[in-house]
């Protein structure tokens, strides 16, 4: 009996070893206030990049870039939500790699958004932009 539980305990090393070995980077920015500042950067020949921002405040501003290999997948999501009448929202995206997709979602008086992505497929890109 010892000897089939060795076994399987050695089998799972290896399973998770092999996971481990190819895990991705992630970031999440949450920002309430008056005036609100996010760059974040990722880079590195890892399978993922993964980036969400969201923003509460009268004045939003969020940069975001992902750098990944041939085989990368980056994944991007920025949400500002303008808490006064006059709120300003302002977000940039930069992607490379394998597989780009991004998502910028803007409420308020004035929204500026700009998205660019380099990759061998650049699935989607989508701006959402409201005022109240």
């Amino acid at each position: 009996m010892r000897v089939n539980y060795l076994v399987v305990a050695v089998v799972s090393l290896n399973a998770l070893t092999a996971v481990d070995a190819q895990a991705g980077n992630s970031v999440s920015v949450l920002q309430f206030g008056k005036t609100n500042l996010s760059s974040t950067s990722q880079s590195g020949p890892t399978n993922s990049n993964t980036a969400i921002t969201l923003q509460f405040g009268a004045t939003n501003k969020a940069t975001s870039l992902q750098l990944g290999s041939t085989s990368s997948v980056n994944t991007l999501t920025i949400g500002q939500g303008g808490t006064t009448s006059t709120a300003t929202n302002s977000a940039t995206a930069g992607q490379v790699g394998g597989s780009n997709s991004s998502l910028i979602g803007q409420i308020g008086a004035s929204n500026t958004a700009g998205i660019f992505q380099l990759g061998i497929l650049n699935n989607s890109s989508t701006v959402l932009q409201s005022a109240p």
